[in-house]
């Protein structure tokens, strides 16, 4: 049996159950965080069966498991609790219960990556970037130089120094969909620091990050699959929606997508990076500079391939299809 644990909505995890379903594996289980499943427990010791929906589960026979999107996917398994006339003691109480719930579900994961072959992780897949950074540059690979201040002056003083910066959030930022009220979409991407942009702030401001930007030649997605690599250079720095940020897509003119091979130097560092984390799996973002110096920018660990894979027809899906129908019991 596999076990792929997603949300319901992702496209990626359609296409590599399709590529499964395809190479004859029929026993893949999909347990989604945004559906309410009926789960039964039964844990003795490092022993661990599941009922899910009915369906029998015994960690035993699960020959590997995939965690590519959504978090906390055995759901609340407590009870809200509400006593008469003590809604401090109610909130006490919800919290020693949540602390109950992730107990139980940290144990069923560690449980899995002890006894299965995983792809991703249950424990990772929200990275700290400082500290993704730091860990980047002991490796050896090369990071642009970047500050955090909430001093206003600080900001100002980078934006008069000779260098030119960008600023971006230190987390994975707003992305919002309020699909039920505006059907408007909400985005921060990264921007240029100016002056400019400064005005009207009190001096004391939020916490702010800015980086050393890089003047590129192109930028570089690879997607890290337990050893091999998948790379292609976004050409984005010829337009002016997408130079800063090639997020901000042009539907007229989209930038054009070429596979390549990133340098082996890299690719090593990278590697080391991957072990060092703890993760076999990711989307990593780099920058080439036109002196054809790579800068780490940051890893996704849910690793976003599926528009990249299909312009350039490398069939991402069907490798990570392949790497968990190995040695399938």
């Amino acid at each position: 049996m596999i076990i792929i644990f997603s949300v319901s909505n992702d496209y990626t995890t359609f296409e590599v159950m399709k590529w499964l379903n395809y190479m004859g594996q029929k026993n893949v289980l999909r347990i989604n965080s945004d559906e309410k499943d009926n789960i039964i427990f039964k844990l003795n010791n490092d022993k661990c069966e599941l009922s899910i929906n009915g369906q029998e589960v015994d960690l035993d026979d699960v020959s590997a498991v995939w965690y590519r999107k959504g978090g906390n996917w055995f759901g609340q398994q407590f009870e809200d609790i509400s006593i008469n006339n003590s809604p401090e003691l109610s909130r006490y109480m919800n919290y020693v219960s949540d602390n109950e719930n992730k107990v139980l579900n940290n144990y069923i994961h560690y449980l899995i990556k002890r006894k299965v072959r995983v792809l991703g992780s249950a424990f990772k897949s929200n990275l700290n970037k400082l500290m993704t950074l730091d860990q980047a540059k002991s490796v050896g690979l090369s990071i642009p130089d970047f500050h955090v201040s909430n001093e206003l002056q600080e900001m100002k003083n980078l934006t008069n120094s000779h260098e030119d910066y960008i600023t971006k959030s230190m987390s994975d930022g707003v992305y919002y969909f309020d699909s039920e009220h505006s059907e408007t979409a909400y985005f921060t991407y990264t921007e240029n620091l100016t002056n400019e942009g400064l005005q009207g702030l009190p001096e004391k401001i939020a916490p702010s990050f800015a980086q050393c930007k890089i003047e590129k030649k192109h930028e570089v997605r690879t997607f890290f699959l337990d050893g091999e690599f998948y790379s292609w250079a976004i050409l984005s720095q010829n337009d002016d929606k997408t130079k800063t940020d090639y997020r901000k897509y042009n539907n007229t003119k989209p930038n054009r997508n070429l596979s390549m091979n990133i340098p082996e130097h890299v690719q090593s560092k990278l590697r080391k990076l991957f072990a060092l984390i703890g993760l076999n799996t990711g989307s990593i973002d780099l920058m080439v500079d036109h002196n054809e110096q790579y800068y780490f920018l940051e890893i996704n660990p849910v690793g976003q391939f599926g528009l990249l894979s299909s312009l350039s027809n490398c069939q991402i899906e069907k490798h990570v299809a392949t790497w968990l129908i190995q040695n399938e019991k």
